[in-house]
Protein backbone atom coordinates (compact mmCIF):
# COMPACT_ATOMS: atom_id res chain seq x y z
CA UNK A 1 0.00 0.00 0.00
CA UNK A 2 1.74 3.40 -1.05
CA UNK A 3 1.68 5.71 1.75
CA UNK A 4 0.06 9.07 2.39
CA UNK A 5 -0.15 12.72 3.47
CA UNK A 6 -2.17 14.59 4.70
CA UNK A 7 -2.64 18.36 3.19
CA UNK A 8 -5.17 21.08 3.05
CA UNK A 9 -6.65 22.03 -0.16
CA UNK A 10 -8.52 25.32 -0.17
CA UNK A 11 -10.53 27.48 -3.04
CA UNK A 12 -11.68 30.49 -3.03
CA UNK A 13 -12.04 33.63 -5.40
CA UNK A 14 -14.95 31.32 -7.04
CA UNK A 15 -13.26 28.50 -7.33
CA UNK A 16 -14.99 27.44 -4.53
CA UNK A 17 -18.26 26.94 -6.48
CA UNK A 18 -16.44 24.19 -8.32
CA UNK A 19 -15.50 21.48 -5.77
CA UNK A 20 -17.29 19.32 -3.30
CA UNK A 21 -16.28 22.10 -0.49
CA UNK A 22 -14.09 25.44 0.17
CA UNK A 23 -11.84 24.02 2.29
CA UNK A 24 -11.04 19.96 2.32
CA UNK A 25 -8.71 17.70 4.18
CA UNK A 26 -7.14 15.26 1.75
CA UNK A 27 -4.80 12.42 1.73
CA UNK A 28 -2.54 12.45 -1.32
CA UNK A 29 0.42 9.80 -2.36
CA UNK A 30 3.62 10.95 -0.71
CA UNK A 31 6.02 12.25 -3.39
CA UNK A 32 3.25 14.26 -4.88
CA UNK A 33 4.17 17.38 -7.05
CA UNK A 34 1.86 20.42 -7.14
CA UNK A 35 1.00 18.86 -10.63
CA UNK A 36 -0.37 15.73 -9.19
CA UNK A 37 -2.87 17.44 -6.87
CA UNK A 38 -4.28 19.25 -9.57
CA UNK A 39 -4.76 15.33 -11.29
CA UNK A 40 -5.98 14.18 -7.57
CA UNK A 41 -8.45 17.91 -7.69
CA UNK A 42 -10.03 16.66 -11.13
CA UNK A 43 -10.68 13.33 -10.19
CA UNK A 44 -11.43 13.62 -6.64
CA UNK A 45 -12.61 17.05 -5.85
CA UNK A 46 -14.65 18.84 -8.59
CA UNK A 47 -17.98 18.84 -9.27
CA UNK A 48 -19.12 20.89 -11.86
CA UNK A 49 -17.44 19.15 -14.44
CA UNK A 50 -18.86 21.45 -16.80
CA UNK A 51 -17.34 24.32 -15.94
CA UNK A 52 -14.05 22.87 -14.35
CA UNK A 53 -11.91 24.62 -17.48
CA UNK A 54 -12.61 27.60 -14.67
CA UNK A 55 -10.00 25.58 -12.72
CA UNK A 56 -7.77 23.62 -14.97
CA UNK A 57 -6.92 22.79 -18.40
CA UNK A 58 -7.89 20.56 -20.16
CA UNK A 59 -5.81 17.25 -18.91
CA UNK A 60 -5.15 18.60 -15.46
CA UNK A 61 -1.63 19.51 -16.02
CA UNK A 62 -1.69 22.96 -15.19
CA UNK A 63 -4.31 25.97 -13.68
CA UNK A 64 -6.43 27.66 -15.81
CA UNK A 65 -5.88 30.98 -16.83
CA UNK A 66 -6.28 33.39 -14.20
CA UNK A 67 -5.95 31.03 -11.16
CA UNK A 68 -3.13 31.72 -8.63
CA UNK A 69 -2.05 29.09 -7.00
CA UNK A 70 -0.23 28.93 -3.87
CA UNK A 71 1.67 26.25 -1.38
CA UNK A 72 1.23 28.01 2.37
CA UNK A 73 0.59 31.14 1.11
CA UNK A 74 3.33 31.04 -1.46
CA UNK A 75 2.74 31.57 -4.98
CA UNK A 76 4.38 28.68 -6.62
CA UNK A 77 5.54 30.77 -9.74
CA UNK A 78 8.28 31.67 -6.64
CA UNK A 79 8.64 28.05 -5.92
CA UNK A 80 9.37 24.96 -8.84
CA UNK A 81 5.62 25.63 -10.08
CA UNK A 82 4.13 22.23 -11.16
CA UNK A 83 7.37 20.21 -10.10
CA UNK A 84 7.14 21.53 -6.51
CA UNK A 85 6.65 18.56 -3.77
CA UNK A 86 4.06 18.76 -1.61
CA UNK A 87 4.88 17.80 2.03
CA UNK A 88 2.78 16.39 4.55
CA UNK A 89 0.85 19.55 6.25
CA UNK A 90 0.90 21.85 3.28
CA UNK A 91 -2.30 23.85 2.54
CA UNK A 92 -2.01 24.40 -1.28
CA UNK A 93 -4.96 27.29 -2.27
CA UNK A 94 -6.88 28.26 -5.77
CA UNK A 95 -7.46 31.48 -5.82
CA UNK A 96 -9.81 32.26 -9.45
CA UNK A 97 -9.14 36.31 -10.36
CA UNK A 98 -11.74 35.69 -12.71
CA UNK A 99 -15.34 37.76 -11.70
CA UNK A 100 -18.80 38.22 -14.12
CA UNK A 101 -19.99 41.03 -14.05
Amino acid sequence: MASTIPVTIDFSGGAEFLVKAKVQKVQIPADSTLRDVLKFVRDNLVTDVHRMNMLLNEDASEVAHGVITLINDTDTGLLSEYDTTIEAGDTITFVSTLHGG
